[in-house]
Order: C-alpha cells, then sequence, then structure tokens
C-alpha cells in the first residue's frame, strides 16, 4: 500500500491512512467478505486480549477493504509498542485528523466506534482465518487471471510461474506461531507443567521407540523440534525413520512420512516387515518386496500384518519434485485432519532433506540446504510437534580412518546444525568391515567380525 499520507504515534509508529476511501468499496472481486472483517477488527477492539490468538494468523495485507489494512496495521504497531490494542488506543495511534475524515456520511472514528463489539471472541479465530483463506483466493485469481495468451505464447514458464505463486501463498502461512506472555504468566505455566509431572498427570511426549535417544533429546519427541539425522546411503535413515513413525503411530499419535524417494508400498512393506518381527516372525523387508520371492504361508503373513496395522494413523505422501512449501502445505492439511478425528501430531518425517526441491533457482547450494532447514523448523514451531529432518552425508568418513560420522561431514552442516535442536547420526560397522581389504580378501577373522556386526546399528 502506497504510503502518500501517515500520521505518527507519539512513541514514534508510523500507520499508513492512504486513502480511507468515502464508503466501502469492495475489492474488484466477489471473492472478499467484508462483514468477516468487520466482526474480526470490531472482536479486537472490544475485547483485545483475543489478539495474541489470531495475530499468528491474519497481516494487514490479507484485508480487502483498503481502511480494514490500515486499521489492523495500528493495531499490530499498539501490540508491538506493548500497549493494549483497543479502540481508544487506536484513536491515539490514528490520529484526530484522520479519526474525523469522512467516511461516507460519517466520520472514521464514528465508523470504529459501531464495528467495536461486533462479532464473538470465542469466533476470532475463525474470522481471522476465514479473512486469511479469501485473500490466498483473490491471489490465487489474480494469478490466473493474470495469464494472455497471445502470439508466441509459451506456457512451460508461464506455468512455472503460476506454480511457484500457489507455492509462495501455501507456503505464507507454515511460520512460527508468535505468542506473547509476561514472565510472571510463563514462570506460572513452568511450574504447573512440572507439578504436573511430580503428580504424574501430565501427558508424556511419543517416544522414538528408543529410550536411549529419548532420554539424549530431552524425554521424547517433544514440541516444536527439529531433529535431523544425518547417514550415508544404504545405512538406515529411511529404515529408522519409519520405525520412528510407527512407534509414535502405536502411541496413539499421528505420524506424516515425506517419502521423496521411496513408494508408498516399500513404506508399507517395511512397516509389515517390523510388525511381523515382534510377533517373532521374520520376514524380512527385501524378501518382500523382491518379486515372487514369497511362498504362500509367507504372503498370508504379510497380508495379517498389513491387515493389522492398517489402522495406525501414518500417513505416507510419496513423491519427489516437492518443495519445503509444498511438503509444509501437505503437512498441514493431514495434521487438519488428524486433529478433527482428535488425534495430535506426533512426528513429520521428510525423507530427505537434500532431494526437496527448492523453491527457486539459488547462487549456491547451501543456500537451498537453508530453505529447506528453515521451512522445516518453521513447520515444527507451526504444529507444535517434532520434525525430522533425514539427510544425506558427504564421502569425507569414507577417507578417514574412523569412520564414524560428525557434523563436519553432513552437506549443508551450518545450515541443519544452525536449525536443529539435536543432530544425530548414524553408523553401520558392517558396511566398513564388508569392503575392508582383510574381507576382500576372505580373511577369516574378518568375515567373522561382519558377520558379528551385520546387524548393529550404531
Amino acid at each position: 500500500m502506497a504510503e502518500r499520507a501517515v500520521t505518527t504515534h507519539q512513541a514514534g509508529t508510523v500507520v499508513p491512512i492512504d486513502k480511507f476511501l468515502p464508503r466501502l468499496q469492495a475489492a474488484d472481486t466477489a471473492i472478499a467478505d467484508v462483514e468477516v472483517e468487520q466482526a474480526l477488527i470490531g472482536c479486537v477492539l472490544m475485547h483485545p486480549q483475543v489478539y495474541p490468538s489470531v495475530e499468528s494468523i491474519i497481516a494487514p495485507e490479507h484485508f480487502s477493504e483498503e481502511a480494514h489494512r490500515a486499521v489492523w496495521h495500528g493495531l499490530s504497531a499498539l501490540v508491538a509498542a506493548g500497549d493494549t490494542p483497543n479502540l481508544i488506543r487506536l484513536r491515539g495511534v490514528i490520529g484526530a485528523e484522520a479519526w474525523k475524515k469522512d467516511f461516507g456520511g460519517q466520520t472514521l472514528g464514528s465508523y470504529l466506534t459501531g464495528l467495536a463489539g461486533m462479532g464473538l471472541p470465542g469466533h476470532a479465530i475463525e474470522y481471522a482465518r476465514t479473512v486469511q483463506q479469501l485473500w490466498q483466493l483473490r491471489e490465487l485469481q489474480m494469478a490466473t487471471n493474470a495469464v494472455s495468451p497471445g502470439t508466441g505464447f509459451v506456457p512451460g514458464p508461464v506455468l512455472d510461474e503460476l506454480y511457484a505463486r500457489v507455492d509462495a501463498v501455501r507456503a505464507s502461512f507454515v511460520d512460527r506461531k508468535v505468542t506473547s506472555a509476561s514472565l510472571g504468566d510463563a514462570s506460572q505455566a513452568l511450574i504447573e507443567d512440572i507439578q504436573a509431572g511430580l503428580d504424574g498427570e501430565d501427558k508424556p511426549p511419543p517416544s522414538c521407540g528408543i529410550e536411549s535417544l529419548d532420554d539424549e533429546i530431552g524425554g521424547g519427541l517433544l514440541p516444536s523440534f527439529l531433529l535431523t539425522l544425518g547417514a550415508r546411503t544404504s545405512v538406515g535413515k529411511s529404515v529408522v525413520g519409519v520405525e520412528m513413525g510407527r512407534c509414535v503411530a502405536r502411541d496413539g499419535y499421528a505420524a506424516i512420512y515425506h517419502s521423496l524417494e521411496m513408494s508408498r508400498k516399500q513404506i508399507a512393506a517395511r512397516i509389515a516387515s517390523s510388525h511381523l518381527f515382534d510377533q517373532g516372525v521374520e520376514i524380512p523387508f527385501s524378501q518382500i518386496q523382491k518379486r515372487r520371492a514369497l511362498n504362500e504361508r509367507d504372503a498370508y503373513q504379510v497380508a495379517v500384518a498389513a491387515r493389522e496395522t492398517r489402522g495406525l494413523p501414518f500417513h505416507i505422501e510419496d513423491g519427489g519434485g516437492r518443495t519445503i512449501g509444498d511438503i509444509a502445505a501437505s503437512t498441514v492439511r493431514l495434521a487438519n485432519l488428524s486433529g478433527k478425528r482428535g488425534i495430535p501430531v506426533g512426528l513429520v518425517v521428510i525423507d530427505h532433506a537434500h532431494i526437496v526441491k527448492p523453491s527457486r533457482a539459488f547462487n549456491r547450494e547451501d543456500e537451498g540446504f537453508k530453505e529447506v532447514a528453515d521451512g522445516a523448523l518453521a513447520l515444527a514451531k507451526h504444529l507444535d510437534t517434532t520434525v525430522l529432518l533425514l539427510a544425506q552425508l558427504n564421502r569425507g568418513p569414507e577417507s578417514r580412518e574412523d569412520k564414524r560420522p560428525g557434523l563436519a561431514d553432513l552437506r549443508g552442516a551450518g545450515a541443519f546444525e544452525e536449525d536443529s535442536d539435536a543432530v544425530i547420526f548414524l553408523y553401520r560397522a558392517a558396511n566398513d568391515l564388508e569392503r575392508s581389504p582383510a574381507s576382500r580378501n576372505g580373511e577369516q577373522t574378518a568375515l567373522d567380525d561382519h558377520r558379528a556386526n551385520r546387524h548393529a546399528l550404531d
């Protein structure tokens, strides 16, 4: 919005009062609901305590009316300055001259006073979501209306631009939730959590399935937590990711698995194999996947395992070529569906970070990795859950005597180290033993060492 005229609050807050029209003039589209915008603004003016619940949902540009955009900008400025976003304070921010401005036969102040009290506090979040979603529809409508084929029209680049705009709109709402609380309120919440734990009344976070790892990262898969797991190819990143998701789902939480390499049938096969192993039946994943490798008895057992696990709240999104915005948008959709069934999301797995499609061309590879890491962290904060990023290592360990991986071996280490709450690595000694000169020469000691370690994963 152009800022041709402004008024300045005493604290120095600048509020654009660009063009308060003499009447409400709807945007040049039917995709708007002025009454919902009025209800949201009026609700905040009369009940300012609802503002924190909607501030992460709505922004000034989401309103269809120019006047409403400026008013919301003023309310946001008040909150940023530590003030209360009510009608009296808003008048001070807007200024006496603008307050008396003609607004279709009444002053702007009269109009806003009339809005105060519109809307129910309990519906504030729904008002905000509606305004936000209508903005999304307007943005997409404008993007498609801009397509005007003419001579020499090439559809490919236009589609790329449209898809990029769709990604931007979808991803724009996956951001860190912003909340406000005094130190006293935060301290009280902390004490209540501690007391609930002492009384045994708190709900433990979902387990990753490895007790020692749960202890290491704080007691389980924590809210707003980004965990990066790095390993070389074929060491077992996907196996661990699927197993963690399966454990979370068995604990009654939803697991969302984004597979950019494996198909949904491969993931289902892994889960069936693990389920059978828990029951003392060993049918390897590789055997289930291999064509005509199962006899009738094994096939029946796999079918039973598939039937027994089909009810787990484990959602699979497969297919490559997706940006972190695509992944975030589909995750939020699935999380909302699970929430309606009363099942909170306990884990989101992205398999794997290094093949997530960048949203645009970056000058350096690490800038693309930073986009993925930032997006995964924002998703964890937005959904208040753990996001597990599976990540590829470089070939550094292969050239060292000690082949256990570390942070320097992680591709794009800076981006993932900066955003992650914890970074863990997988190491399979059997892989190195198998490639050793002693094993290749058939030395019995080396072969025995490999056999003893072939199922060990650190």
